[in-house]
């Protein structure tokens, strides 16, 4: 499978440490080198605002996908990258499944948590076999790690989920895998 879009999941808040907002501008540093396009949720807040600023400034190709009723409070972009807005969020996630080759999950919130289960459910489902990532950074992603743990523990679930991502603890991990999707 060739990679050459991939649809970043992350959280929308302003509110967090600074050290999330750090290790996603290296998120976008890293992609911008290997020229792949990024698509994510179109907002200019949180982590998907750092890396949409990020990634402008090194002309990465970035689409946003943002609902009509989040523009004002995600202060989405409309500048300087391709803005899609559509009328609810099942239209935003369907888009961002959609133009995605491959999923990196950052740290985040509901939302993330939402997509994050959906793009992991239609893999296991075989609805789709696109890679997906998580950026571990600090340990965020452990608990849901553990909770599948207890879900194959407890036989809710008949397939180890851990073989349907990857993990990374840092983002110079990430360079490794984009690699090993060029070849």
């Amino acid at each position: 499978m060739k990679i050459k879009s991939l649809t970043i999941y992350c959280s929308s808040s302003n509110n967090l440490d600074k050290k999330y907002y750090k290790v996603t501008k290296e998120i976008a540093e890293i992609i911008s080198k290997f020229n792949l396009s990024i698509v994510y949720g179109g907002g200019n807040v949180g982590l998907m605002g750092e890396l949409a600023r990020t990634s402008i400034k090194l002309g990465t190709n970035i689409k946003g996908i943002i609902p009509k009723f989040l523009i004002d409070k995600e202060k989405g972009f409309v500048k300087n990258i391709d803005l899609i807005t559509v009328e609810n969020m099942q239209e935003r996630k369907k888009l961002l499944f959609e133009l995605g080759d491959a999923f990196l999950i950052l740290p985040g919130g509901t939302g993330t948590l939402e997509e994050l289960i959906e793009v992991i459910s239609s893999k296991k489902l075989k609805l789709h076999n696109k890679p997906i990532v998580f950026l571990n950074f600090d340990n965020f992603w452990d608990p849901l790690f553990d909770q599948f743990k207890i879900i194959i523990k407890h036989k809710f679930g008949n397939k180890n989920l851990q073989n349907l991502f990857q993990v990374i603890d840092k983002a110079n991990q990430l360079n490794k895998i984009i690699l090993s999707w060029k070849k």
